[in-house]
C-alpha cells in the first residue's frame, strides 16, 4: 500500500469492489447447487447495476461531478427535513 497503488485511489477501490462481486456471481451461478444457487445469485445479480459506474474513474470531469454530489448530500439531508416539517403541516391542515 504505497503512495501510488492501485488501492489508493477510492475510484480503484469502487472499481475493485465492483470487479469482486461480478466475479463472485459468474461463481455462484456456474458452480454452485441449485438450492443455494437462486437465493444468492439474485443478491450478487443487482450489484451488476453499479457496472456503469466504473465509467466514472475514466473521466476527470465525471469524478469532480459524482465527488460534489457525493459532499452535498449532508447538505440535502438538512433540506429533506425541513421540506417533510412543511409537507407534514400542510397535510395535517389539509385534513
Amino acid at each position: 500500500m504505497g503512495k501510488h497503488t492501485y488501492l489508493s485511489d477510492s475510484f480503484n477501490i469502487f472499481d475493485f469492489i465492483i470487479v469482486c462481486f461480478t466475479l463472485t456471481s459468474f461463481f455462484i451461478e456456474n458452480y454452485m447447487q441449485k438450492a443455494v444457487k437462486i437465493g444468492a445469485a439474485k443478491a450478487f445479480r443487482s450489484m451488476r447495476a453499479l457496472r456503469p459506474l466504473k465509467l466514472v474513474s475514466k473521466s476527470e470531469g465525471m469524478k469532480i461531478v459524482v465527488s460534489s454530489l457525493l459532499t452535498a448530500i449532508p447538505n440535502l439531508f438538512n433540506v429533506l427535513l425541513i421540506s417533510l416539517l412543511f409537507f407534514t403541516i400542510f397535510a395535517i391542515l389539509s385534513v
